[in-house]
């Protein structure tokens, strides 16, 4: 039977008092049983994730032998990020947290095994793939959010960055494990193999959420439905100036660097003669140096380097991409996309700890939906950079990408002079208060 929350909070507070906030790489993971189990069920269902995300950009490739299609693929799948974001929120804030995951959950799993079967029966098409993968990305928009709310109910507050940081390493070491297992599958047996293991992976994944505690929303003043419901996470990031620059800084590296992942088969193919199991290496890469950066922010003393280190890590990101986009030794490709992976994970573990630290948790879900509608724009640099590669090739898309990120970090960075100058504990703007952003 599982677990209620008013247990799991109640073993978390014994454990804490007994351990230094302190306590280490893996401190949240010691000691929160129900928060150790979470980062298992990542570890899981994540693999299984990155495992459809390679099997899907190689079988695009292969059924439409075209970049802008690959394009096209990475819009159909994040676009619903954009769509489904702000009533996602709505519902994370308003139901157990936990059942919501499960429905999520459940629905990836359907959708991967659907394409295990049409691939199989050789009855996919473009348009079908698209669809599937539209499909696939309304459930993950809330899969991602709602995993990310239900972090701070289960840890302290004074160890939520090691928590957040945890969970980052448990995601990106599946970008380890999950390319590496799908490019050994479809050098082997094939795509139709990968999905069907990848939709394996989520059914357990299923298994192990249903021992998670029940997560049901604190009460809350924001009860009024409809538009004004949809719309409280964006007017308290519009209140606070802190929330909103994280936000818009997050933005830049997600939308015009992130498409060089959904163009990685064709570097692969065409820029470095490598094969499916080289675009394994080159995304395991990519994942090793996640893992790396993630622990890095989980070591560290909590909040310390501020949002400058945001801004940096984000600053090597882009020029570390940049760098991978044309070199053609494959060697330095796979150093580059570790030192890509190493710093971009740093700075979205930042950021997105940072982000939770401010929020309260009767609006933590549409906040964090807010948040994750960078996520649901990148379909929108995807298919810039896509009909970019298509025109110039895809070295020079993404070089000229990487250049109007760049660009836009040092404009932000002008525009919010406390993502340089502050530390990201905000000791300028007052505690949330919540009639500022009461509904109706």
């Amino acid at each position: 039977m599982p677990q209620t929350i008013r247990e799991t909070d109640r073993w978390s507070k014994m454990r804490s008092e007994r351990d230094a906030p302190s306590g280490g790489v893996l401190h949240s993971a010691r000691v929160y049983p129900a928060f150790r189990l979470l980062m298992l069920v990542t570890l899981v269902a994540d693999s299984g994730f990155w495992m459809y995300q390679v099997a899907l950009g190689w079988l695009a490739l292969q059924t439409t032998d075209s970049p802008f299609f690959l394009g096209m693929v990475g819009f159909a799948g994040g676009i619903p990020l954009l769509l489904a974001g702000l009533p996602a929120g709505v519902i994370i804030d308003r139901l157990d947290r936990r059942s919501v995951f499960l429905a999520a959950q459940g629905g990836v799993m359907m959708v991967e095994a659907a394409f295990a079967l049409l691939t199989g029966t050789s009855m996919i098409k473009p348009w079908t793939l698209l669809v599937l993968v539209a499909t696939f990305g309304t459930l993950i928009s809330f899969v991602f959010p709602t995993r990310t709310a239900m972090i701070p109910s289960l840890v302290e507050r004074r160890n939520l960055e090691n928590a957040v940081a945890l969970s980052s390493a448990a995601h990106n070491t599946t970008r380890v494990i999950g390319p590496s297992l799908a490019g050994v599958l479809i050098g082997l047996f094939g795509v139709v193999e990968t999905f069907a293991i990848a939709a394996a992976m989520q059914a357990l994944a299923l298994i192990l959420t249903i021992r998670l505690p029940l997560l049901k929303p604190e009460s809350s003043a924001h009860g009024a439905g409809g538009w004004s419901s949809l719309t409280v996470g964006l007017r308290v990031v519009a209140q606070r100036p802190s929330l909103l620059a994280l936000i818009v800084l997050a933005l830049a590296p997600t939308v015009l660097v992130m498409p060089y992942i959904n163009l990685m088969p064709v570097f692969a193919r065409d820029e470095l003669d490598l094969g499916s199991r080289g675009l394994g290496v080159l995304l395991a890469s990519t994942g090793l140096g996640t893992v790396v950066g993630s622990i890095a922010v989980a070591r560290r003393p909590s909040r310390k380097g501020g949002s400058r280190s945001q801004v940096i890590t984000a600053a090597v990101f882009i020029a570390s991409v940049m760098a991978f986009s044309v070199t053609p030794i494959v060697a330095m490709a796979v150093l580059l996309l570790f030192l890509a992976g190493w710093v971009s994970a740093s700075f979205f573990a930042m950021n997105q700890a940072a982000l939770q630290m401010r929020v309260e948790d009767d609006v933590r879900g549409r906040v964090i939906s807010v948040y994750f509608l960078t996520w649901g724009i990148l379909p929108l640099g995807q298919l810039l950079v896509g009909a970019l590669a298509s025109q110039l090739g895809t070295p020079l898309a993404m070089i000229f990408s990487c250049v109007m990120a760049l660009t836009s970090v040092v404009v932000i960075v002008w525009r919010f002079p406390s993502l340089w100058g502050q530390s990201v504990k905000n000791k300028e703007e007052p505690p949330l208060v919540k009639a500022s952003y009461q509904e109706g």
